[in-house]
C-alpha cells in the first residue's frame, strides 16, 4: 500500500479534454478521509479508462494535458497505466513542461514495485504491518542523488529521514505528506472554464 493513497464514452469529435481538472478529481479520492472503497475504486477506473480514451485518440494537446494524465495514471495499479503514465510524462517533459519529470518518476518508481524490482528514484513508501512502520521501498544503489535531483526527487537522505519522521508519530497526515514525493499540484484554478463533457463521477 502507497503512503499517499498512495471508459466512460468517447468525448464528441471536437470536444477538447479537461486533463486537469479530471486529475483533481482522481486526487481529491486518493486523499479523501475515507480510504479507498468500492465506490471510490469504480470511480477511479471510470477516470483512468477516460485518460486512456483521450490519449488514443489523440485528444490530449498540450504539455499540461499530458502532465495531468501521466499524473492520474501514475496512481494506478495497472501495468498499462503506468506504462502509459511514463509516456505521457515524457511527452510532457519534451514540451516543456518540468514538472513531468517527476511525475516520469513516480510512475516508474510504482511500475517497478509492482513487478517486485528495486524502485530507481526513491519515491515509495510502504507499511510493514509486521513491523508496524513505514519504510522506504528498496532502492536501486546505483541511482544517485544527481539524478534523483535531474527527476524533481529529493535526495536519499531526505527521503529516508522523511520515513523515519512518518515512523515517530505525531501528526500523521504531515508526516504522510513529507515522507511521500508528491504530486504536481496546480496554483490555481484549472485552466479551462468548461467541463467538456467530463463528468463530476460521483
Amino acid at each position: 500500500m502507497r503512503a499517499s493513497l498512495l471508459l466512460l464514452p468517447l468525448l464528441a469529435d471536437c470536444a477538447a479534454p479537461n486533463a486537469e481538472r479530471l486529475y483533481l478529481t482522481v486526487r481529491r479520492d486518493l486523499e479523501g478521509v475515507g480510504g479507498l472503497d468500492a465506490a471510490v475504486l469504480e470511480r477511479q477506473e471510470r477516470r483512468y479508462a477516460k485518460f486512456v480514451s483521450w490519449s488514443e485518440e489523440g485528444l490530449l494537446e498540450t504539455a499540461e494535458d499530458h502532465l495531468w494524465a501521466a499524473a492520474a495514471l501514475s496512481t494506478s495499479d495497472l501495468t498499462e497505466h503506468l506504462t502509459l503514465a511514463q509516456a505521457l510524462a515524457l511527452k510532457a517533459a519534451e514540451m516543456g513542461e518540468e514538472r513531468a519529470f517527476t511525475v516520469q518518476a513516480l510512475a516508474t518508481d510504482r511500475l517497478l514495485w509492482k513487478q517486485g524490482l528495486p524502485q530507481r528514484y526513491g519515491t515509495q513508501i510502504v507499511y510493514e504491518p509486521v513491523l508496524q512502520e513505514w519504510r522506504l521501498y528498496e532502492v536501486d544503489p546505483l541511482t544517485t542523488d544527481e539524478v534523483r535531483k535531474a527527476m524533481g526527487v529529493p535526495p536519499l537522505a531526505e527521503l529516508l529521514a522523511n520515513v523515519e519522521e512518518l515512523n515517530q508519530g505525531g501528526d500523521v497526515t504531515e508526516a504522510l505528506r513529507r515522507a511521500n514525493v508528491e504530486w504536481p499540484d496546480p496554483t490555481e484554478e484549472p485552466s479551462h472554464a468548461t467541463s467538456y463533457g467530463v463528468e463530476d463521477d460521483r
